[in-house]
């Protein structure tokens, strides 16, 4: 099978673009040939060409009403290409593309595979969205968004998010010491970690009231640690900048976001994810879980389709910091009160986020709207 997919740039920038680039190299490693167009170079070139994706561009997706025959102009050059390699389907990642994957694949001939990340760019949903042939999401919270948009239920279906086992190992004590000692942190300091943006609808703000309302102790001899690993710099958001202001400077660190978080992950004992907003899913808990770290995650989104069941004890509500806080303080000493809560929240993402069971999901989904397979629909409903 012929791919095609794309993305806006060659960078790790978000779950979106990780995924993009995971889900196309394992498509290769299982046989198919992965076409991906982009829109901007970037450091992941040499790794989306050692994995054997072809690439080209650059190619714009957006779309601007103001300058809609500009826009559609500078389709031409993805659409000649795509009916010239004669691909089988265009599994299109990111919906707010839709106009431009609506031009190539039309007149390419080509199935449109939509892969729901987020909820719904546009408010004509319906319209726009004429002619793909089928929908996945990553979560049933975000499946209800676009069902709620005038997609009908039975187009659109669930597949949870995964990722490789080996792109986020599991972290022992070795490895904890090791990452530790990089980071200039001493084994006895308790660490909790957040990494992602650094934005207000993030819970970043809720996060750092509740470290001020742990005092930092924990309830150890020791002070604790607080990383935040993100862009943009938290002293660049007034209300983030005003609630770091009343922390011990010594208590928190910021690094500027990066693509490699492992040496964070393995130096952490707890991970924290406190957004306000509705996450489309909730990425960043089952790499932190993957490593070894149990995650305390906001009660938002598709987040408590990953903490459920044994692991629903991790969840608060969005923005109460003083849940938070008592949620931290009674998971923080882990390793000692329950030290198999580790291998535990190893073995819930491999259980319930197998990435095999999500590529043979991913793959048959493909298959089964590809070229000669599937032919696009053209309904009035849609």
């Amino acid at each position: 099978m012929r791919i095609v997919t794309a993305t806006a740039m060659l960078r790790p920038a978000g779950g979106i673009e990780v995924g993009t680039y995971q889900g196309g190299a394992a498509m290769v490693q299982r046989g198919h040939e992965v076409e991906v167009l982009y829109g901007q170079d970037g450091p992941q070139r040499g790794d989306y060409e050692h994995s054997g994706m072809r690439l080209t561009g650059p190619f714009r997706f957006g779309f601007d009403p103001r300058r809609a025959l500009r826009d559609l102009r500078g389709y031409w050059p993805a659409a000649l290409f795509l009916r010239r390699i004669r691909a089988d389907v265009l599994w299109l990642h990111r919906p707010e593309h839709i106009i431009w994957a609506q031009f190539v694949a039309r007149w390419a001939g080509v199935p449109i595979a939509c892969h729901v990340h987020h909820g719904p760019n546009y408010r004509l949903t319906r319209f726009l969205m004429t002619g793909v042939s089928s929908f996945i999401a990553v979560s049933e919270f975000t499946r209800q968004t676009w069902v709620a948009a005038g997609i009908r239920p039975e187009r659109i279906t669930v597949v949870h998010n995964a990722i490789p086992a080996d792109a986020y190992p599991f972290g022992g004590e070795d490895d904890r010491e090791d990452s530790r000692r990089v980071l200039g942190i001493p084994d006895d300091v308790p660490v909790v970690l957040y990494y992602g943006r650094i934005t207000q609808e993030k819970g970043v703000t809720t996060l750092v009231d509740a470290w001020r309302l742990l005092g930092h102790g924990l309830g150890e001899s020791t002070p604790g640690k607080l990383l935040l690993v993100g862009s943009p710099a938290p002293h660049d958001d007034p209300a983030i900048d005003a609630a770091l202001a009343l922390l011990d400077p010594s208590s928190y660190r910021w690094y500027p976001a990066r693509a490699d978080v492992i040496g964070f992950l393995h130096a952490a004992d707890v991970v924290v994810v406190p957004s306000w907003w509705d996450e489309p899913f909730g990425r960043v808990v089952i790499e932190a879980m993957s490593t070894g770290r149990p995650v305390i995650g906001a009660r938002v989104g598709g987040i408590p389709e990953i903490l459920s069941g044994e692991m629903s004890r991790f969840l608060v509500d969005p923005r109460d910091a003083e849940a938070l806080a008592a949620n931290i303080r009674s998971t923080i000493g882990w390793r000692t009160r329950e030290p198999s809560l580790g291998s535990a929240c190893r073995e819930w993402v491999d259980t319930h986020f197998s990435f095999e069971d999500y590529l043979d999901a991913i793959e048959r989904w493909l298959l089964e709207n590809s070229r000669g397979s599937h032919r696009p629909r053209r309904s009035r409903r849609d």
